[in-house]
């Protein structure tokens, strides 16, 4: 199996649960209130390491009591920390999920992860190297994904990129990318092109794939236009739905899996991971996969 390093985000995600979302100006009674690990950086590490991948992590804590929470949960989840990065000068990242009736919305404040930069990148760069995959996401500087996706491409690196949350990125990056890995509401602001779903994917044959939640996976493999279906699930809470599914994926990947079947094992992990609330806590180990397939779970 091929070695995964994830670099990218980590948060302290708070949750509250409500029948009705407010409007503005409005106060609303909740249902719940929880707390856990996420971050789309630690939440695809961790959907990765579950399913049973060598993975890596490269990001950054601040220096408060929520950093101790983090290495402790991503230790326990068998997720490499040894390159973590502490930044003095500012608190672990935080994000504010409201969630109702399987829906979520979601404000995040990135600070530490803002020291996921060049500097850091430079200091760890050999260290990245050593891994065959390489998963990114946008919840880090822009300016630090532009400047390590040469260095991957330039050492035939695979690269996964989950340009969430969506920002523009130059065509020159987006070349150089193996996989890019956008939901149907970011991949037109990622990319800068006006036109169909289906025009784009055809000029990004293989390498675009566009998650459409419970409609699948869409792509086009050089002759036509493949649609992976979803698994039809219960869904209770989708937060963390579309990082399983890249985390998955790239497990699939490393095991040499080709480009439908690692579709098909991301669709089907993410499927399982929305039946439990919280991004990381759904998140199925390989046995769970296993069992599904079987059809005993």
């Amino acid at each position: 199996m091929k070695k995964i390093a994830v670099v990218g985000s980590i948060n302290i995600d708070y949750f509250v649960e409500a029948n009705v979302l407010p409007e503005k100006g409005e106060t609303v009674l909740g249902n719940q209130f929880f707390m856990s690990l996420g971050g789309k950086g630690a939440n695809q590490a961790v959907a990765a390491s579950r399913l049973g991948a060598k993975v890596s992590f490269f990001g950054s804590i601040g220096s408060d009591e929520n950093s101790n929470y983090v290495k402790k949960m991503l230790q326990k989840e068998k997720v490499d920390i040894a390159h973590l990065n502490v930044a003095k000068d500012s608190h672990t990242g935080v994000a504010f999920i409201e969630i109702c009736q399987s829906e979520n919305r979601i404000v995040v404040i990135p600070g530490a992860n803002r020291e996921t930069n060049i500097s850091y990148i430079e200091r760890l760069l050999d260290e990245i190297l050593e891994h065959d995959i390489v998963v990114l996401q946008l919840e880090t500087p822009l300016e630090m994904i532009e400047h390590l996706v040469p260095k991957l491409f330039e050492k035939g690196k695979t690269i996964l990129l989950n340009p969430a949350p969506a920002l523009q990125i130059r065509k020159e990056i987006l070349d150089k990318v193996t996989y890019l890995i956008p939901n149907e509401h970011e991949y037109q602001i990622v990319m800068n092109e006006k036109g169909t779903m289906e025009k784009l994917l055809k000029k990004f044959s293989n390498k675009l794939l566009i998650t459409c939640g419970i409609n699948g996976v869409k792509f086009f493999d050089g002759n036509t236009l493949v649609q992976v279906p979803a698994h039809k699930v219960d869904a209770v809470d989708t937060t963390g739905a579309g990082d399983t599914f890249c985390g998955a994926f790239a497990v699939a990947l490393s095991e040499g899996k080709d480009l439908v079947d690692c579709i098909e094992f991301g669709n089907l992990a993410a499927g399982l991971s929305v039946k439990k609330k919280g991004a990381q806590s759904g998140m199925p180990f390989r046995e769970e996969i296993n069992l599904f397939v079987r059809g005993e779970l």
